[in-house]
């Protein structure tokens, strides 16, 4: 009985001196359960140490016991002050989501699976659903195309748009014929979903006696657009004020950095006011962008910008300057191949984050000026992007909207409030994003770059952006 005694607790220091190691190498992937569990057994080590330490015999025994117990309670006290860190961690992951705006939520996977039909069906509903409730807006889209022996009436894509809140199972209906006993139509998602992941393949929609196929109903309705607080600024394109520095109401022809972004690939060089890119006409403000007679030289050694750009940023513009609140732009869009209009929302403090409301992403083949539309959230912290979150494959007609984009007057428009941030088109509401970015000071950019391949002519087209008029609601 002596010697059991006396092994108990060299054999639990043994195991306390292990876990102390085990926690000093696993500390930063223990979950808060697995540390209470392990704190847990180190009080039932000190307690079994206790009882050793009353009934042991000889000193060497006591000494033993002591040293165990000693280095047992080191180790609760490491224990506790992880729990200390966990429980803060998870106070400030509940306080703050989003690390200070520097991540966001994983974005909604979306799926559509097999299912039957009834024999005869005209009409086929496609459920599409997300695996979670998703932060943002997410747009899928679904193609109906002829199967084994079924046939789409016609082959056509459609939008699912979930908003924030709706159900996670929503339904497309689509026109089909010759939906015989066994025969089948074709699904797929022909494109990745805007704020979202796209799951699976195709699928098989299958005629089949005593199937039931029926629409699923929910979710809200687009909001329209209502300005958020108070107007602080409001122009047209006859008296929209700017200038190469910027200030009090005037517009920077810059941005805060300079007249280049490198990291973007840009070859356009944002112009001065006296490079003339920049003409009031009787429709409004033209920002313009060709090929210069004369590439612009900048840097040592220097980069060449062949294209000359355009910008008006309200970085020193403290009219346009709002935390919370509105900004409405009005305008018509370029269409030459290399141009890439903007109007997006930067913070005072510089970037990352940044708003993107409307981009035209022109040098991208599949872009298309008349009806495509795009929007983006960046995240993250002193000039290291940490997250984005974009919508690049919807159009105007997702909305039910014209697609003249590059050839009428078009509004677009956001509003930044404490919960969300949500984009608009013609006061239709296309995309909404949780805000991230909660006590950020925006101001508003309108601007036309460049991305054309430095041998491009650049003449097809318009290169001008024509902007109507801006305006500005301040709500904080």
């Amino acid at each position: 009985m002596k010697t059991l005694i006396a092994l108990r607790p060299r054999a639990v220091l043994g195991v306390a001196l292990l876990s102390a190691a085990a926690l000093t190498l696993g500390a930063q992937t223990l979950t808060p359960e697995q540390v209470r569990q392990l704190r847990q057994e180190a009080a039932t080590a000190e307690s079994a140490l206790g009882r050793v330490l009353q009934r042991a015999e000889t000193p060497d025994l006591r000494t033993d016991a002591r040293t165990a117990s000693e280095a047992v309670s080191r180790i609760g006290a490491q224990l506790d002050a992880c729990m200390e860190r966990l429980a803060r961690a998870e106070a400030a992951q509940t306080a703050d989501p989003y690390g200070g705006g520097q991540k966001y939520p994983a974005a909604a996977n979306v799926e559509i699976k097999p299912f039957d039909v009834p024999v005869g069906a005209t009409v086929v509903h496609v459920p599409v659903t997300l695996d979670r409730p998703s932060p943002n807006t997410v747009i899928a889209f679904v193609r109906v195309f002829d199967g084994q022996g079924g046939r789409a009436a016609p082959d056509t894509t459609k939008a699912v748009i979930f908003r924030p809140g709706d159900p996670l199972t929503k339904t497309a209906s689509f026109s089909v014929r010759n939906m015989s006993e066994g025969n089948s139509v074709t699904a797929v998602q022909p494109t990745v979903p805007d704020g979202g992941n796209r799951k699976g393949g195709n699928i098989l929609i299958t005629a089949k006696a005593g199937a039931v196929n029926a629409p699923v109903e929910g979710g809200r309705k687009p909001l329209a657009f209502k300005p958020q607080g108070t107007p602080t600024y409001s122009a047209t394109g006859q008296t929209i004020l700017f200038d190469d520095h910027g200030g009090p109401m005037r517009f920077s022809t810059a941005l805060a950095h300079g007249r280049t972004q490198v990291g973007n690939g840009e070859t356009g060089y944002y112009g001065t006011v006296d490079r003339r890119g920049f003409s009031r006409t009787p429709d409004g403000l033209a920002l313009d962008s060709r090929r210069l007679d004369q590439p612009v030289k900048v840097g040592s050694p220097a980069t060449e910008y062949p294209f000359l750009a355009t910008m008006l940023s309200g970085h020193r513009t403290p009219e346009t300057q709002f935390r919370y609140g509105s900004v409405e732009w009005v305008a018509k869009m370029p269409n030459r191949f290399g141009a890439w209009p903007a109007l997006w929302l930067l913070p005072t403090r510089g970037w990352p984050p940044e708003i993107d409301v409307y981009e035209g992403f022109g040098y991208n083949g599949s872009w298309k000026f008349p009806r495509s539309l795009s929007t983006n959230l960046h995240g993250g912290d002193k000039q290291i992007r940490t997250f984005t979150r974009p919508a690049m494959g919807m159009t105007m007609d997702t909305f039910g909207l014209p697609a003249t984009l590059d050839s009428d007057f078009h509004a677009f428009g956001v509003t930044v409030e404490p919960e969300w941030i949500t984009m608009f088109v013609d006061g239709v509401e296309t995309m909404r994003y949780a805000n991230p970015f909660k006590g950020e000071t925006w101001y508003p950019l309108a601007n036309v770059a460049v991305k054309a391949k430095v041998d491009d002519p650049y003449t097809a087209g318009t290169g001008a952006m024509i902007l109507r008029s801006i305006k500005v609601w301040r709500a904080e």
